[in-house]
């Protein structure tokens, strides 16, 4: 309740203000407010108190000698019977173990292969597709070499033999170029693509350009010996060409 003169707060059940001693009696009255009075709480009887149960050292001292009894040795420390401190932590990144892949064809050697005729028929598509683009550069190559010696004041027919001699190189890179690109890439020309061939290694595992590269000196290879390179596919039992065995190649159908 709050004194009206001085504002100060006092219990309700005060007759008058402990600050200015003003009488709340007939101001409780008429503000209707009870006199209450705080309710003093009983006090709390003391807990009994529980004693420990006595101690069997007898039988403590029987489980002790049990479960030493089936407790392991440790190895003894070099510290005199205090345990090695554990490593410091690193703090570079637990890397993972290293695993090896497996190929990517286990079974390459059950696989089903691609015969001749439809190896040739790949050949033949990849063949039309170097004879465009081929063409294309020989068409550039001979134009500028022809203009560029016709205006240095040359004989027009050496302009001709030079043109046709970078011409033949250039069919030649361009050949080289389009067999090692696809064959490291993906084990497949545009051709083999077409025909849902591939070419991978006799380990199962995928090519790369180093095998390609021995791949194409193998085409070379079994074109010097008048064809009979190529014609080994048809009689090989995992139908490999002279080509396939140099580079060790098969060439399996998808």
């Amino acid at each position: 309740m709050l004194c009206p003169k001085c504002s100060f707060t006092t219990f309700d059940y005060a007759d008058t203000c402990k600050k200015c001693g003003y009488d709340l009696k007939a101001h409780r009255e008429s503000k209707g407010i009870q006199a209450s009075k705080p309710v003093s709480m009983p006090a709390l009887k003391p807990e009994k108190k529980i004693e420990a149960a006595p101690i069997d050292f007898e039988f403590q001292t029987a489980s002790k000698t049990q479960e030493e009894a089936f407790t392991i040795p440790s190895e003894p420390s070099s510290d005199e019977g205090f345990a090695a401190p554990p490593p410091p932590i690193s703090d570079e990144p637990i890397s993972e173990p290293a695993y090896e892949s497996l190929p990517a064809y286990p079974d390459a050697e059950s696989l089903p292969k691609g015969g001749f005729w439809i190896r040739f028929a790949a050949v033949f598509v990849d063949g039309i597709i170097l004879l465009i683009v081929q063409g294309i550069f020989v068409f550039f190559v001979g134009m500028g070499v022809g203009m560029g010696s016709i205006m240095r004041g040359g004989i027009p027919d050496e302009g001709q033999m030079l043109s046709g001699i970078i011409a033949f190189f250039v069919t030649i890179f361009i050949g080289m170029a389009y067999h090692i690109f696809f064959v490291g890439w993906r084990g497949q020309t545009p051709g083999k693509m077409a025909l849902k061939l591939k070419i991978i290694q006799t380990n199962g595992e995928e090519m790369t350009y180093g095998k390609a590269f021995l791949r194409w000196v193998g085409y070379s290879i079994s074109g010097l010996t008048l064809g009979i390179g190529y014609l080994m596919v048809a009689f090989t039992k995992q139908k490999q060409g002279l080509h396939d065995k140099i580079a060790g190649t098969y060439v399996i159908r998808l």
